[in-house]
């Protein structure tokens, strides 16, 4: 995104303006954080592909998040899930043959659509549904849905209580705290990889993490990691960072090592991997190395202080709530 461009009418100089502004979806009203271009000649206002990607997103997640409605990428997660093709999955759910497909493309569903999918999230939903839709399958088709299903169940019953499945809930609605994405154990992790070259201790990586996930929700409508933000005393912070960074270690991930402060010892994270950029798109890994490049010349407290800053973090720490994207990543002041 460009903070400036030449204006298409008069070639003046025009400034991004970010402003608050009500859209429409469905006959419903959804509040949102305008994005356009003023050029301050001729006055003219005028948008962009990337801007209208960032003003559509935004009302199409208050929408899922208000309806209960799965993400796109979520609804490709489901039909994986069941190893099912987008085809196979529409012929069982009863609707249009191509209609799970557009689904995985962006589409949002109907209401009635929309809480059939939410449910057989479930696979013992999903299975029910399936036996009532045997006679339209192969049967051969049948029973290896079936199996796979029995096994499925039979797993999500010894781990239901996992902490990974806990904190990092891939079927969970996107929303104004997670910034609308699916959140990845995985991808966090790699983020935190990516950063510990320039920020080791944990005070110092929280803080990247922060600007990272919240940078990129600016630039695009959607954050990275698809994980929860707190406004705590040092500053905004992973949500049960401690519990979080332990489970890295925990899945070898990370690992830690003592590392001295004058006649103190505090942990060091170091990779136990090397970092991934292909679970990553373009624009994350931007977000992340513009994010990278400009703290890592920085001291730890120069950070702090910076997010001090933050609408996010001054207007939810006294209650050490959790920070919505939607509500303060376009209110970022140093990103």
């Amino acid at each position: 995104m460009n903070y400036n461009l030449d204006c298409p009418i008069c070639e003046g100089n025009a400034s991004l303006i970010i402003d608050d502004g009500i859209n429409t979806f469905r006959k419903e009203k959804f509040q949102i954080h305008s994005y356009f271009y003023k050029c301050s000649k001729c006055g003219e206002e005028f948008t962009t592909t990337g801007l209208d990607h960032i003003n559509v997103a935004q009302v199409y997640n208050q929408y899922r998040e208000l309806h209960n409605i799965p993400s796109a990428e979520q609804f490709k997660l489901i039909r994986e899930l069941y190893n099912l093709s987008a085809s196979k999955m529409s012929l069982i759910l009863g609707i249009g043959q191509n209609q799970y497909s557009l689904y995985e493309s962006g589409e949002i569903p109907n209401e009635s659509n929309s809480q059939l999918i939410s449910l057989i999230i479930d696979p013992k939903i999903f299975k029910a549904h399936l036996l009532k839709r045997k006679p339209i399958l192969q049967p051969k088709d049948y029973d290896k849905i079936l199996n796979h299903l029995e096994i499925l169940i039979h797993n999500e019953e010894d781990n239901c209580s996992s902490l990974e499945k806990v904190l990092f809930n891939s079927f969970s609605t996107p929303g104004h705290f997670n910034g609308f994405k699916m959140p990845s154990l995985e991808k966090f992790a790699n983020m935190v990889i990516y950063f510990l070259d320039a920020a080791f201790l944990v005070t110092r990586l929280n803080k990247f993490l922060f600007y990272s996930d919240f940078y990129n929700y600016k630039q695009t409508g959607f954050s990275i990691s698809g994980y929860n933000y707190a406004a705590i005393h040092r500053g905004p912070v992973p949500d049960k960072y401690k519990i979080i960074f332990n489970l890295l270690e925990e899945k070898g991930f990370i690992l830690t090592e003592d590392y001295p402060i004058g006649d103190e010892y505090t942990e060091k994270f170091i990779p136990a991997i090397n970092f991934n950029p292909s679970l990553f798109s373009k624009s994350e890994l931007e977000s992340m190395e513009s994010v990278k490049n400009k703290l890592s010349s920085f001291p730890t407290d120069k950070i702090i202080d910076m997010s001090h800053d933050e609408p996010g973090w001054s207007e939810n720490k006294d209650k050490k709530d959790l920070i919505s994207y939607q509500k303060y990543a376009s209110l970022l002041k140093h990103f």
